[in-house]
């Protein structure tokens, strides 16, 4: 048995706490909209959630700018409701994972406001300042333009790897460390079931903060997350907070690979339970510009071989940050219900710790914006800005945001048919629902036994009654296949299979695998049986292999 046993029933459903459900009528989510929806939850089969930040910000970054990590954001309501978020969902058997930016604080947090404003205040060593003039390194941020901003008129520039409102903590200073760790106790004294630490991995900063090799972002973030003191910092957290508590501890990891995570999930040296690694979210395309279904493969492999049996493994192709996982992956326009299904099975059936984001389960794709006063996220705005400056014109500039904007994930969940989806009683929602809500909020899935959420249910239902899919081993067994994923799971001499056409066409079955029988079979997103050669558009089959099967090669 792993050395993680703890985590084999672990499913997490990710909420969008502005987007989830409006328990007050301003058209904004809310604690109390959660609440609301909890008996939902828990009829997924889900018992974590993992919500988005709730702590109290100036909102620039949608909570990701924490300007105090002990208060709620008013916004979702008030510390008792939060306490009765908790004990609503210990009803249900559910525990609630906090999101929580711990590299970076609000430019509007009373430390940096005192750091700025007082040369002498002990707060001036909490964060990375440096002289005025030019850039003090070659770093660009990750939202785009340099990574250092001028802090008011008292002649500083500070680092901000992300937003110039998001200045960047001195994890060096153990006193930035030490009230970092009482804030999460706070929580986990509340009866939380632990964090999802954001971009966790990048705290340590190369001594002196030298210029990059390469500066841009994509290659920050691979050498920032090698950081010399990483490790240590993360012993630390989990010997100061974690080791105390009943609680999981997920790091955001951006340019990890399965090496150094392997080493960071490893129980024999405890840092950190999960990585949230992002491998898996951008399609790899070959040299025809397609999706490249192999390269997509090989990642699942190359996880779960690096992480090993010792580890846990996550599956992420969703979240608060990325574009809808059926418009990115599948086929929103000609197969959706097909195709949101058979990435669900992708999700739920690997193995690792699924992640699923709210409204994938329903098979929601992006949303058409058709003007920038639609959208909310500060990256998509600040696209448009660096596009406009360069030269685009306001239609290129316009496309490029739309095209990128996280408000596609964002866009407020819909519960009915009725005005607004169900999601608020307000005159308006805080963004806008898609359009063609009405094809596919959850009233409309709710009784409908061929629907995506139907699909989801059956899914969560099968991982979560038998260890075989929550422990077994993971093999790809046609990984040079550029249409179908067929993997195999096994755990103590059984062993099922799941295959998968990846396409909008029919694919050829693999020769040696005869997919038409009804022996053994357990689920399927087509509900008539299927032909012995052909799989159809986005078909999935899931069935146990019997011993002296034939369809064992």
């Amino acid at each position: 048995m792993p050395a993680r046993d703890h985590l084999d029933d672990v499913l997490i459903y990710q909420i969008y706490p502005k987007s989830f459900r409006d328990g007050d009528g301003d058209g904004v989510g809310d604690l109390r909209g959660i609440i609301e929806g909890l008996p939902y939850i828990a009829d997924l089969g889900v018992k974590w959630i993992w919500l988005s930040p709730i702590f109290a910000s100036p909102m620039a970054d949608n909570g990701y700018d924490v300007s105090d990590y002990t208060a709620i954001n008013p916004l979702f309501g008030s510390m008792a409701d939060f306490e009765d978020m908790v004990a609503a969902g210990k009803k249900h058997g559910i525990r609630f994972i906090l999101d929580i930016a711990l590299n970076h604080t609000s430019s509007a947090h009373p430390w940096f406001q005192a750091a700025v404003q007082d040369a002498h205040s002990p707060y001036r060593d909490w964060y990375h300042f440096r002289p005025a003039g030019a850039p003090a390194n070659n770093w660009q941020s990750i939202f785009g333009g340099p990574a250092w901003s001028i802090a008011g008129d008292n002649g500083l520039q500070y680092l901000h790897l992300f937003d110039t409102s998001q200045p960047d903590l001195n994890w060096e200073n153990p006193a930035v460390r030490a009230a970092i760790y009482q804030a999460m106790r706070f929580w986990l004294d509340k009866g939380i079931g632990g964090f999802r630490l954001d971009v966790v991995t990048v705290i340590s900063k190369p001594p002196g903060l030298p210029d990059a090799p390469n500066p841009r972002p994509e290659a920050l973030y691979p050498m920032l997350c090698r950081g010399p003191r990483l490790q240590e910092f993360l012993r630390e957290m989990h010997r100061e907070v974690f080791a105390h508590y009943d609680g999981l501890a997920i790091g955001e990891a951006p340019g990890v690979d399965p090496a150094l995570a392997a080493k960071l999930v490893d129980p024999a040296d405890p840092m950190l339970d999960l990585l949230y690694h992002f491998d898996l979210v951008a399609p790899a395309r070959d040299a025809h510009g397609d999706w490249d279904r192999i390269a997509f493969k090989q990642v699942f492999s190359s996880w779960d071989s690096g992480i090993g049996s010792r580890g846990v493994n996550t599956i992420v192709l969703s979240n608060h940050d990325l574009g809808r996982v059926v418009s990115r992956f599948g086929d929103a326009l000609g197969f959706l219900r097909e195709s949101a299904k058979a990435l669900q099975a992708l999700v739920i059936l690997s193995r690792g710790v699924p992640f699923i984001y709210q409204g994938d389960e329903l098979g929601v794709p992006n949303t058409p914006f058709t003007r920038l006063e639609e959208i909310d996220d500060v990256w998509a705005k600040t696209t448009y800005r660096l596009k406009r400056e360069a030269g685009a014109s306001e239609d290129a500039a316009f496309a490029a945001a739309a095209a990128m904007t996280r408000d596609h994930a964002r866009t407020p969940f819909a519960w009915d048919g009725s005005r607004h989806g169900g999601f608020t009683q307000a005159p308006a929602p805080w963004l806008k629902l898609h359009p063609d809500f009405a094809s596919f909020h959850r009233a409309a899935q709710d009784n409908d036994e061929d629907s995506p959420l139907a699909f989801a249910r059956a899914l969560i239902a099968l991982r979560q009654s038998d260890a075989l899919w929550q422990r077994g081993t993971f093999t790809d067994l046609v990984p040079r296949d550029h249409d179908v994923f067929l993997f195999a799971r096994r755990l103590d001499g059984r062993e099922a299979r799941v295959i998968i056409n990846l396409r909008s066409c029919p694919a050829e079955a693999p020769e040696h695998l005869p997919i038409d029988r009804q022996d053994g079979l357990l689920l399927s997103n087509y509900r008539q049986p299927g032909s012995h050669e052909m799989l159809r558009p986005w078909e999935v089959r899931i069935w146990e292999v019997r011993v002296g099967d034939p369809a064992a090669p």
